[in-house]
């Protein structure tokens, strides 16, 4: 069962078919920056490895701000009393110091012990803080047991994700919808969990689950007409006043609407509107450029739309100046502007350059 992962998706589907049919590897070490599917095995291994009337005796539990590495290693050891099998999980190990001699547990793993280590590295987009992958207690980690890197989902893929996610739920959501839910949670997959969970109560049983954009607006707290996925739809139509409109109230909520997470998305946009003329120059079919710019089929005509507004050459400077913008809304180059004055002169670049 040793394996070492790839695609985090891909991978979690694989390890969480093999828990539910049994299949228990000794040593599962599951780290990254994802913290969603890191809890989400752990939940699953505590819940199918022994049965709810012998966790008392075999299940142990170590938090690595309280524990050190020969406490786990010597609890690991130990033979089961009156169970089947022992679970040792260290929760937060990324707490604990010296954490590497956990690899001295390798050269006597216990087949009656199922040893879980959840080492969550910081998500922020900036932390390089991680695993040291030049130690023993990574390099040998996969020839006893189980490796997993939870990976972030990137940006762009978010709204396919949460229409798979939801799906697995016996829900249907609309791709407007899942755009929306997009914007409201970011790339937080627990947060996006926790939102589906909401909106699922929100059906009867045996009622058709489908969530539209209007359910989204209403119970997840976030305005159709004021996101940023109103923006980039209405700087693809060139709609000018519908873009001004929504750029001053992005300006007056500044907290809400942080002027970096506005140009990333704009970035984000851009970028793919690129893609897309890269597709249609390659004669590439319509299923084959949704895939190409990481969007639905349903976006599909809107993307028509950017293209016809956006030509390549100006696509390509809209990019620059995004960059430019960028730099000035981290540096001294803004001079006295806010950051409202500086979303509305870039939206003029935009628009008008």
């Amino acid at each position: 069962m040793a394996r070492m992962t790839t695609d985090t998706v891909q991978q979690f589907a694989s390890l969480q078919a093999d828990i539910l049919a049994g299949k228990f590897a000794p040593y599962y070490l599951l780290f990254g920056k994802e913290h969603f599917y890191i809890d989400r095995l752990c939940a699953l291994l505590m819940d199918k490895a022994l049965p709810p009337e012998e966790r008392d005796f075999g299940q142990l539990v170590f938090y690595g701000a309280d524990a050190d590495a020969a406490q786990v290693v010597s609890a690991a050891r130990q033979y089961p009393m009156m169970v089947s099998r022992q679970v040792v999980v260290v929760k937060e190990a990324q707490m604990m110091r010296k954490i590497e001699t956990l690899a001295d547990y390798y050269t006597n793993i216990v087949p009656t012990t199922i040893l879980i280590v959840c080492y969550k590295t910081p998500n922020d987009a900036g932390s390089t803080k991680n695993i040291d992958k030049r130690t023993k207690f990574y390099k040998d980690a996969s020839k006893v047991g189980v490796v997993f890197e939870s990976n972030p989902v990137q940006e762009g893929r978010i709204p396919l994700w949460i229409e798979k996610y939801m799906s697995t739920k016996g829900m249907e959501i609309t791709p407007d919808a899942s755009m929306m839910l997009a914007e409201a949670c970011g790339t937080d997959l627990s947060k996006i969990a926790l939102e589906v969970d909401k909106l699922s109560r929100l059906f009867g049983e045996g009622e058709s689950k489908r969530v539209t954009a209007d359910i989204v607006e209403e119970n997840v707290g976030i305005s159709r007409d004021y996101s940023v996925f109103e923006l980039t739809k209405a700087l693809s139509a060139k709609d000018t006043a519908t873009v001004y409109r929504i750029a001053v109230f992005f300006g007056q909520s500044p907290k809400r609407f942080p002027i970096q997470m506005i140009m990333g998305a704009l970035s984000s946009h851009f970028i793919k509107i690129l893609r897309y003329h890269a597709a249609v120059a390659d004669r590439a079919s319509r299923q084959e450029i949704a895939a190409a710019v990481g969007i639905n089929p349903y976006f599909i005509g809107e993307y028509e739309t950017a293209a016809r507004n956006y030509p390549l050459k100006k696509c390509m400077k809209v990019i620059a100046v995004l960059r430019e913008y960028d730099y000035r809304s981290k540096s001294n180059a803004r001079g006295s502007a806010d950051d409202g004055e500086l979303l509305l002169e870039l939206i003029s670049r935009i628009l008008n350059g």
